[in-house]
């Protein structure tokens, strides 16, 4: 047993990331062990390359408003461990998570006493959440994949609706290296008779279709031809003779709260449109163009096709405005491809460093327009004090830098 939650994080952390595997025969078979109780709970899954975060903080607060508990899985988390799991919009607290992460730890040796081996820790974390929302019994548990959606963890269980915001390239080792492949991959989260509503380009709908029919599966295909656009700072649009607005920045927040609208009133159709919109307005999601002091965004632009949505964000957001761009990313990322988007827009872009184990070296990459400045306080120093009143500082690159960088600048 862990008397604290440092060490229980630590644990739980360290834990073999991921295991090989063909099928979920091993969660299937920890879940069932676990014996959980969900009578009349629904279940939402969120799948895509981009946007999952956005669309379970849309839903989330649509729900709330309009009284309904409920629990929300997501990740990876930005400066808190506990992001992960939340109920009503709020992180689960220490002390609960403690006792979550002791009794998965106990569970984990009777799992591999039966089965002789060990679960990962996206399993371990997975299962966690689920016993945590059981125990609350929320209204509504709302789950969005880690990785792809046929292998993922978080795919045992019979979803009342399924959502799919886009496909691009990102996990391509695990995923495969064509739109098909991965997109094949996403739409393993379906099951037979299930409910599909998805915001992906419609190059892919053809294929959408076809899979969807094979299943048996109801759709709904959302397009940018749905809805007319009414501002984009802040963000508002026209849908059905209703305008709907969000706080977060960046015309790709349409169709992620467009989503999470339909979602709603397929699931709940007695939730009125007043609700719906003061449940849009109050939606908020950490690192997603935040504006974290004046003139200094943060955004988790992590892969190429999200950084082709900032792209268009920062040009309707910010014009005739100077975008200059702190950068970093884990040697994972397709840095190189990164890059190339990254210097179409901005004005300066220096690459620094962070403090995060996975973290390579990333000086090889400086070159004329490129400025490597190692120690990320002193490359955000050189940026900051540069910025002229019509200049922005943009800090992009990995989820897990841009986490970093708002502890950091937190402290301040």
């Amino acid at each position: 047993m862990f008397n604290s939650i440092d060490k229980a994080i630590n644990w739980l952390e360290t834990q073999t990331k991921f295991k090989p595997k063909t099928d979920l025969t091993r969660m299937k078979a920890a879940y069932q062990m676990m014996n959980l109780s969900f009578n009349d709970i629904k279940f939402i899954h969120v799948a895509g390359t981009n946007g999952k975060g956005s669309v379970c903080s849309y839903l989330t607060h649509i729900l709330l408003e309009q009284g309904l508990s409920v629990g929300t899985y997501t990740s990876p988390y930005l400066v808190d461990f506990n992001e992960r799991i939340r109920i009503d919009g709020q992180m689960i607290d220490d002390h609960a998570l403690l006792t979550e992460i002791n009794e998965i730890a106990q569970f984990n040796e009777i799992f591999n006493q039966s089965y002789q081996e060990h679960l990962a820790f996206f399993e371990l974390l997975t299962l966690m959440a689920l016993n945590y929302y059981s125990k609350k019994q929320v209204d509504v548990i709302i789950m969005e994949v880690g990785l792809g959606g046929l292998l993922d963890a978080t795919n045992v269980i019979n979803y009342d609706l399924s959502l799919i915001t886009n496909i691009g390239f990102d996990h391509m080792k695990q995923l495969g290296n064509t739109l098909e492949s991965i997109a094949s991959n996403k739409l393993g989260i379906l099951k037979q008779n299930n409910h599909l509503i998805t915001t992906i380009d419609p190059s892919l709908h053809d294929y959408f279709i076809n899979y969807a029919k094979s299943m048996n599966v109801d759709y709904e295909l959302i397009t940018n031809h749905d809805y007319n656009l009414e501002s984009l700072n802040p963000v508002s649009y026209h849908y059905k003779d209703q305008i709907y607005s969000v706080l977060l920045l960046g015309k790709h927040q349409i169709l992620n709260s467009l989503l999470a609208v339909r979602a709603v009133n397929y699931l709940y159709p007695s939730i009125d449109i007043k609700t719906i919109q003061k449940g849009l307005k109050k939606a908020v999601w950490a690192g997603r163009l935040e504006e974290i002091c004046d003139r200094v965004y943060i955004d988790g632009a992590h892969n190429i096709h999200a950084l082709h949505a900032l792209e268009t964000s920062l040009a309707d957001t910010f014009k005739d405005q100077k975008i200059h761009v702190l950068f970093s990313a884990l040697g994972d990322k397709d840095i190189k491809g990164m890059l190339a988007v990254i210097k179409r827009f901005a004005a300066s872009i220096v690459i620094t460093s962070f403090d995060d184990f996975r973290f390579k070296d990333l000086s090889d990459y400086q070159d004329q327009e490129i400025t490597y400045i190692k120690d990320f306080k002193h490359a955000y120093k050189h940026m900051h004090e540069k910025l002229y009143s019509n200049d922005i500082l943009l800090i992009t690159g990995s989820l897990h830098f841009v986490g970093y960088v708002k502890k950091e600048l937190n402290k301040k």
